[in-house]
């Protein structure tokens, strides 16, 4: 087998139906992703840290001895922009600002090598945060999700801020959200269990995938019920309007340190129907990439019956598979 240049990590996210259920703690967690193979681990602050936004030394201090047990690597610390923390107002410029310092300097002390923050930090803050970061030793980056594309204007004026500083401390994760193409299999089973008809579905897609745009396919519908005109519109939005060409990547790469490799559902040994894996991590190893695509499994919005660990079982293999044909 040739060497594996792309590494695998897994953010925690994932294990959200198992975590919030109570069905494994933190420290199972790690557990299980490192039993599965995973190496490297996001930790999603507000939703792991009991005291965030403001995680004590003792708190820390377990949770590194917890990666040093499973011989995990401490790659990303996600952290959330929350706009809405207070009632009466959205943050400030200066509470974002400080907010984002403070995620900085709870990863380093973690050895987080990377922080993840959102755009709504704004391009005027990331650029204030070129210092801290390099303070701190970090690389601060923004996580490009659905629905944006590298062609939004914001997106390019964090790429200019990130030619003018460089990407030793700034940086992008693509998230393959931003890729998806067609409706997964638990998207369709739910809104079919909440009303919608299966052939109706079925051929709004068709009708989509030859180009057609919402409002027309809609038209050659006949007898929807509301529910299934609101779904079908939602269908259009999330998996055939928007969607970055897979071309695109090439370009991200430059400021990439980390990926998410966003996904929602596999059948076993099959490839991914809704994100484009099968076209994007051929491309993503041709260009050199040698750093972890975090697997990043959201079926559980749909299911809660889908086992988390199965789903990240499968996607392993399916990117052994693609990439080292093994």
């Amino acid at each position: 087998m040739a060497d594996k240049q792309i590494k695998y990590a897994v953010t925690l996210y994932s294990m959200s139906c198992e975590y919030f259920t109570g069905k494994y703690n933190l420290e199972e967690c790690l557990k299980a992703v490192a039993e599965m193979g995973y190496k490297g681990i996001e930790l999603v602050a507000a939703q792991m840290i009991p005291e965030y936004p403001n995680p004590s030394r003792e708190w820390m201090d377990e949770f590194v001895a917890l990666l040093k047990r499973y011989q995990l690597e401490p790659i990303c610390y996600s952290a959330y922009i929350d706009m809405g923390i207070r009632s009466d107002r959205d943050l400030n410029e200066e509470e974002i600002f400080q907010c984002t310092l403070n995620d900085m300097m709870y990863a380093s002390y973690m050895g987080f090598p990377i922080v993840r923050t959102q755009h709504a930090i704004t391009p005027k803050i990331f650029e204030q945060m070129v210092p801290y970061a390099r303070k701190f030793n970090v690389k601060l980056t923004i996580e490009l999700h659905r629905p944006h594309t590298p062609s939004v204007p914001v997106w390019q004026e964090y790429m200019r801020i990130m030619d003018k500083h460089g990407t030793e401390n700034l940086g992008i994760v693509p998230d393959f959200s931003i890729f998806q193409r067609t409706p997964h299999k638990l998207y369709l089973e739910l809104a079919i269990k909440q009303g919608a008809r299966k052939p109706v579905l079925e051929a709004a897609c068709r009708i989509f995938e030859e180009g057609a745009e919402v409002e027309a396919t809609i038209g050659k519908l006949d007898s929807l019920s509301e529910f299934e005109i609101v779904t079908i519109k939602d269908i259009y939005s999330n998996f055939y309007s928007n969607s970055a060409d897979v071309e695109e990547m090439r370009t991200l790469l430059k400021y990439t340190p980390y990926i998410h490799g966003k996904f929602y559902y596999l059948e076993e040994d099959q490839d991914d129907t809704c994100v484009p894996f099968h076209k994007l991590l051929p491309l993503i190893k041709e260009e050199g990439y040698s750093g972890y695509i975090s697997s990043e499994y959201e079926g559980h919005h749909f299911s809660t019956e889908v086992s988390s660990a199965e789903q990240l079982h499968r996607l392993i293999k399916m990117e052994n598979r693609i990439l080292y044909g093994v």
